[in-house]
């Protein structure tokens, strides 16, 4: 009968076999960014500025990049001054009416043409306020795809951001480890390219098992925020 070695996870108690070496409880992992997107444009304009460069750090709300949208400016202007003139004739409209002047009718329309000019102006604002990338989150630059002074096309992609927040590490490990391993189970991910050591936990653990190599793939999350790590390290994971 083979002997038992307990190992405490959280307020449980894992039973692992005795005769099963150290390397049996070790995967290759990689390191991915929770927070991670490519932005591209809702509108085609010319490039105007873009205020960062690849590797700098970012605020949410930052400026990314501007477009010149000299365009839609006046354009807001001009739907802006017909919603003016279209309550100007409401008001106007409304008064005679008090006087019998005209009937409600005239009045009715008037007020459709004012809420007819307030949702174009909703619009134009719409697309004044495309005309500049904000930050989504905290975060760096990863790729810069354009340049300044370009004219891009709409759903062009414009930059390639990472959040700042935790990573996570990719795994692959055999169905048999199921017996034992569980959401919040500890460990220690070694990274080829720094040789430094990470204290990580499982996340999540997937729902289905590859009828073929016996795997599952499974989350862990890096204990902290740590600075030396980056998106795409591979290392090793040791239980």
């Amino acid at each position: 009968m083979n002997k038992i070695v307990t190992f405490a996870v959280t307020a449980c108690c894992i039973l692992l076999p005795y005769n099963l070496s150290a390397e049996e409880y070790s995967t290759r992992v990689l390191v991915t960014a929770t927070e991670e997107a490519t932005l591209s444009s809702e509108l085609a304009a010319k490039v105007e500025s873009i205020p960062i460069d690849e590797g700098s750090k970012f605020k949410e709300s930052d400026i990314l990049i501007k477009f010149d949208c000299s365009f839609f400016e006046e354009q807001r202007k001009v739907v802006e001054a017909q919603l003016e003139s279209a309550r100007v004739t409401l008001k106007s409209n409304q008064d005679l009416a008090l006087m019998r002047s005209i009937g409600e009718y005239e009045v009715q329309l008037s007020e459709i043409d004012v809420k007819r000019a307030e949702s174009e102006l909703q619009i134009a604002k719409l697309n004044t306020d495309r005309c500049v990338i904000k930050a989504p989150y905290d975060g760096k630059v990863s790729k810069v795809f354009v340049n300044e002074f370009e004219s891009i096309e709409r759903q062009q992609p414009l930059v390639e951001i990472i959040g700042s927040g935790i990573l996570e590490a990719k795994l692959i490990v055999s169905s048999k480890w199921l017996a034992w391993i569980v959401e919040g189970y500890p460990m220690k991910i070694s990274i080829d390219e720094n040789g430094q050591s990470y204290s990580a936990k499982i996340h999540t653990i997937g729902v289905d098992i590859d009828p073929v190599s016996q795997t599952i793939d499974i989350t862990a999350k890096f204990d902290e925020n740590y600075d030396t790590l980056l998106p795409g390290m591979s290392g090793t994971a040791t239980f």
